[in-house]
C-alpha cells in the first residue's frame, strides 16, 4: 500500500525525498485524509483480490488470464504516461498549478497502488499444500499441481524474495520517494540522475526487485500457475523499461545517454557480477 511503502522508504533511504513528497503532496500531512486513503486503498485492494479468486477459482488458467489482464493494463497506463510527459505535465499544471504534483500522484500511485499490491502479491495465495487452509481452491490441472518437496519449493522461494527484497532495499539508498511517486514527472528540473548505489550496476533495480519477488512467491506456491502469475508481473515491469528511458533521455539528454550505454537494464555486465552481488547481499561496494 502507498502509505507503507512510504514510511518503509523513509526509514530506509538516506535520500529519502520526504520533505519534497510532502512539499508536492500536501494532503499527506493531513492525519483525516491519511486516514481516509488508507481505509480506502485497503477496501479496494481486497476489492481487486476477490476479483483475482473468483476468476482464479473457476478455471485452471484463471489466475494467469486475471493477470495478464491486470498486469498489461498497469504497464500500458505507464507506458502512456512516460511517452506523453509533456503534454501531462503541461495540462496539470495549467489546470491545477501548484497541486498539480499531487493531482498527478493521486493518478499514477494512490488510486493504483492497490491494483499492483493485487498483483504483486495473488502467486503468494495459488499455493495447494495439504498442511494449510487454501485461500483460492484452483481447479485440478497439471499447472496447478506441486512441483516439489514443500521444503524446497518454501526454501527456494523464500531465498528468491529475499534477494529481491534486499535489492530493493538497496536500491532505495539512493531513490526516495519523491522519485518512486512520479513527482519529476511535473517537476524535471529539480530532478537528477541516480548513478550511485546499486544503479551503478544496473538501471532498473526497483523494477527488477518487484518483479522478482513476486516470482518467488509462485515459487513458495510450489506450482507452474502460480510462477507464471508472477512471471507475468515481472515481464510488466520490464516493459515499461524503453518507454520510461526515452522519458529520461528527453529529461537529462546526453548525460542519461552516457549512463545507457554503460549500464544494462535489468543485467549486470558479465565482470560486474560479484560487485552486484556483494552490493546486494552484504550492501558493499567494490
Amino acid at each position: 500500500m502507498i502509505l507503507i511503502d512510504i514510511l518503509r522508504c523513509i526509514k530506509m533511504s538516506k535520500n529519502n525525498g520526504e520533505d519534497v513528497l510532502l512539499k508536492y503532496v500536501p494532503d499527506l500531512k493531513n492525519p483525516k485524509k491519511i486516514l481516509i486513503l488508507y481505509v480506502t486503498e485497503i477496501l479496494f485492494f481486497i476489492f481487486v483480490m476477490a476479483i483475482y479468486w473468483w476468476v482464479s477459482s473457476k478455471i485452471w488458467y484463471g489466475a494467469i488470464l486475471i493477470q495478464t489482464i491486470v498486469s498489461s493494463s498497469l504497464s500500458t497506463y505507464y507506458i502512456l504516461l512516460a511517452n506523453n510527459t509533456e503534454k501531462i505535465r503541461k495540462k496539470y499544471l495549467e489546470k491545477y498549478q501548484d497541486l498539480a504534483g499531487q493531482k498527478l500522484w493521486y493518478h499514477s500511485q494512490a488510486y493504483l497502488l492497490p491494483i499492483i499490491t493485487s498483483a504483486y502479491y495473488i502467486p503468494l495465495v495459488l499455493y495447494n499444500y495439504n498442511f494449510l487452509p487454501l485461500i483460492v481452491k484452483v481447479p485440478n490441472h497439471f499447472i496447478t499441481k506441486s512441483l516439489l518437496p514443500f521444503y524446497i519449493s518454501i526454501s527456494l522461494g523464500l531465498f528468491v524474495v529475499m534477494f529481491g527484497y534486499l535489492l530493493k532495499r538497496h536500491s532505495q539508498e539512493y531513490y526516495g520517494v519523491d522519485v518512486d511517486n512520479y513527482l519529476y514527472m511535473i517537476y524535471p528540473e529539480k530532478s537528477s540522475l541516480i548513478q550511485e548505489g546499486m544503479y551503478k550496476y544496473i538501471r532498473n533495480p526497483q523494477y527488477i526487485s518487484r518483479g522478482i519477488m513476486s516470482f518467488g512467491f509462485g515459487i513458495i506456491a510450489n506450482n507452474i500457475s502460480a510462477m507464471l502469475v508472477g512471471l507475468i508481473h515481472l515481464v510488466s515491469y520490464i516493459a515499461i523499461i524503453p518507454a520510461e528511458d526515452k522519458e529520461l533521455e528527453r529529461r537529462f539528454g546526453d548525460s542519461f545517454i552516457k549512463y545507457k550505454k554503460e549500464v544494462p537494464a535489468i543485467f549486470p555486465k558479465f565482470g560486474n557480477w560479484i560487485g552486484f552481488l556483494k552490493k546486494v547481499f552484504v550492501n558493499q561496494n567494490n
